[in-house]
């Protein structure tokens, strides 16, 4: 689950584009059962068992989704709850609706993926063991600040289930691109993050 929220951060910086309005699951991306994890050890995240998506919005309500492809990291099982996450982005992996958008935050006013080519999560607190509320450092775009977020989180006989919905704040990490003046792009994004067994 962790991982997913490693994702979600790097995406909702991504959310600078606009366009029709969309959700973030309307983006195909596979969902696959993750390998188990035995009390104590860690459970592994990857490209296959993790999705990760994000919806960038303008004022005029118009909104752009997308997501990225490549993850990788590990989340602590102790039993049935998970006690850290750790995550790891590459951001070039990013892809959106369209191959112009995807240049266009993949570039300068957005995720400088040539000089910042990761994005990384390391959780300091977890709360709760269903309804989780999951602290962190994430860093992004060379800038490192904590975040907050809420995630339904199930371990059965090893495997994984964490499901989570939020925003986060571009800017706090120096994503400060706002496009046209008559028509700003919003500063917070919208996360989905699901990571194991649909």
């Amino acid at each position: 689950m962790s991982r997913t929220l490693l994702f979600v951060c790097g995406i909702s910086l991504i959310c600078g584009g606009c366009g029709s309005e969309t959700s973030p699951s309307s983006v195909p991306v596979p969902a696959v059962e993750a390998e188990g994890a035995s009390a104590g050890e860690g459970f592994a995240i990857n490209s296959e068992n993790t999705k990760v998506l994000f919806v960038g919005t303008k004022k005029s309500g118009d909104s752009k989704t997308g997501g990225f492809n490549n993850v990788s990291g590990s989340i602590g099982v102790d039993g049935d709850a998970i006690n850290s996450v750790n995550v790891v982005v590459d951001v070039d992996s990013l892809f959106s609706e369209a191959e112009k958008l995807t240049g266009h935050l993949k570039n300068e006013d957005f995720f400088s993926v040539k000089e910042f080519p990761e994005m990384k999560f390391a959780s300091t607190a977890i709360d709760g063991q269903t309804d989780v509320t999951i602290t962190g450092d994430l860093t992004m775009h060379g800038q490192t600040a904590q975040i907050s977020f809420p995630a339904t989180v199930a371990v059965v006989d090893g495997n994984v289930k964490l499901d989570a919905k939020f925003k986060v704040d571009r800017t706090k990490f120096g994503m400060n691109y706002t496009g046209q003046p008559d028509d700003p792009i919003n500063a917070e994004v919208d996360i989905e993050i699901s990571v194991g067994t649909p």
